[in-house]
């Protein structure tokens, strides 16, 4: 298991199943801009945000591994 494996496990136990809530946060943010917007959407928009972090902060490597993360989960929802 890797750096960025392990940090979905311990966020998988503290939020529950990233891809679930992916679609849940779709649901909401479809709400509220009143258009459809998919999961896979939302952890790349979640990733993006992520890397303007990195970018503010470049020594706070929390937002890089962040980024890979969600990466990992929009490959996730997109399936094998």
């Amino acid at each position: 298991m890797d750096k960025i494996d392990a940090l979905l496990t311990e966020r998988g136990k503290t939020y529950g199943d990233a891809v679930l809530t992916h679609s849940r946060i779709a649901e909401v943010w479809s709400g509220i801009l009143q258009h459809e917007v998919s999961p896979y959407e939302v952890a790349l928009c979640m990733a993006g945000l992520k890397l303007v972090r990195a970018n503010v902060n470049p020594d706070h490597t929390d937002s890089l591994d962040d980024a890979l993360g969600y990466t990992r989960i929009a490959q996730s929802i997109l399936g094998p």
